[in-house]
């Protein structure tokens, strides 16, 4: 599997490469097994539509490289006994 982005945040050891072309590469080798099941994740994920519709709650955390809303219940079971900062359109 090879990807032009550095996916550091997965903790997964991907190995640099630079081609000849000068474009940089992050590379990670995979079992037919779990090339099997990484691209069935992906299908799933390619083929699910993504919600638009807002908890309401403002808050914004990082996942993965995205900003995804958050509800007050799980930043509470993320972050206890902090508050968060709101967004407010």
């Amino acid at each position: 599997m090879a990807c032009f982005y550095e996916m550091g945040e997965l903790d997964i050891p991907f190995e640099k490469s630079e081609p000849k072309d000068g474009n940089r590469f992050y590379t990670l080798r995979v079992c037919k097994d779990c090339r099997a099941d990484w691209m069935q994740a992906i299908k799933t994920w390619f083929d699910t539509k993504p919600s638009k519709e807002s908890c309401g709650s403002g808050i914004f955390v990082r996942r993965n490289g995205t900003s995804v809303e958050i509800s007050q219940e799980e930043w509470n079971e993320l972050n206890p006994g902090r508050e968060p900062v709101r967004l407010r359109s």
